[in-house]
């Protein structure tokens, strides 16, 4: 028997294309089947997922892997989609909007011995819940959003950006300031060296593993003091990042130094 899927008229009436709607009826359905999987619940985001990939979804529109992107695109930043990235893994893809209530919030539930219990609790205490496990999607989203756009267009090692996250506690803001600080910092020991030869190559720090496991160990405990005893807590990160940038420059200089005179022609006729 042939299977039929469903459209919503929800999607009209928000202006959704008909590709984007299609798409989207494709993908709620598919979602029908990942509720109540344990296999399919992401414990990170609170919520269940599914994994659509995008020659799969291509076939089925009958258009490009290029304009499945696009729509891809184009429901996320419409709040339709949620889209956690993973390295050399299917990607997640959660529906933050119900389509079974009047709500515009979906239904979070872990699936656990509770589940029939949790089914009969009043509609009020369920409202409240949702909306709250769907702040927290929507926040861990936009963290991991933020956390993989400073790797890749800063070039902070993803090691670093782990431990940034980590000190986060979920908070957008507060991985941004941090981040902030890292590069504030560089910048401006950066800039008290400008006319040193070959510089602008050490900037690039993020190529130098032996800079990166000095920093990730810098983080690991910088933060955590700041935290626990500053007043300043962002001055007293920014001075210790300032001062360690300050000892990498250091370090670099005098290793050109030696490179120079060993270069030497004076150097070169003692060898």
């Amino acid at each position: 028997m042939e299977k039929f899927t469903k459209l919503y008229k929800k999607f009209a009436e928000e202006g959704l294309s008909p590709n984007e709607q299609v798409a989207l009826a494709y993908m709620y359905d598919r979602m029908d089947l990942s509720e109540g999987n344990s296999n399919f619940y992401d414990n990170q985001h609170n919520g269940y997922y599914i994994t659509y990939s995008r020659s799969e979804l291509s076939k089925q529109l009958n258009v490009s892997e290029a304009t499945v992107t696009s729509i891809f695109n184009k429901l996320v930043k419409k709040g339709w989609l949620i889209i956690k990235r993973r390295f050399n893994s299917t990607n997640r893809i959660f529906l933050p909007k119900s389509l079974k209530s009047n709500n515009s919030i979906s239904k979070i539930k872990k699936v656990d011995s509770n589940y029939t219990e949790f089914k009969h609790t009043n509609k009020t205490t369920d409202t409240k819940e949702t909306k709250v496990d769907n702040h927290k999607l929507v926040a861990s989203y936009q963290l991991e959003s933020l956390a993989d756009s400073i790797v890749q267009s800063s070039g902070l090692n993803q090691h670093a950006v782990n431990i940034l996250k980590a000190f986060s506690f979920g908070d957008a803001n507060k991985l941004y300031n941090y981040a902030g600080l890292v590069f504030k910092a560089k910048k401006c020991v950066l800039n008290a060296h400008k006319d040193v030869s070959g510089i602008n190559a050490y900037g690039r720090f993020e190529t130098n593993e032996y800079i990166n496991n000095r920093l990730d160990k810098l983080l690991k405990s910088v933060i955590p003091n700041a935290e626990r005893k500053a007043k300043n807590k962002s001055g007293y990160i920014f001075r210790s990042l300032f001062n360690f940038f300050e000892e990498e420059i250091d370090s670099f200089m005098q290793n050109e130094s030696k490179i120079k005179k060993a270069s030497h022609p004076k150097y070169e006729q003692l060898a």
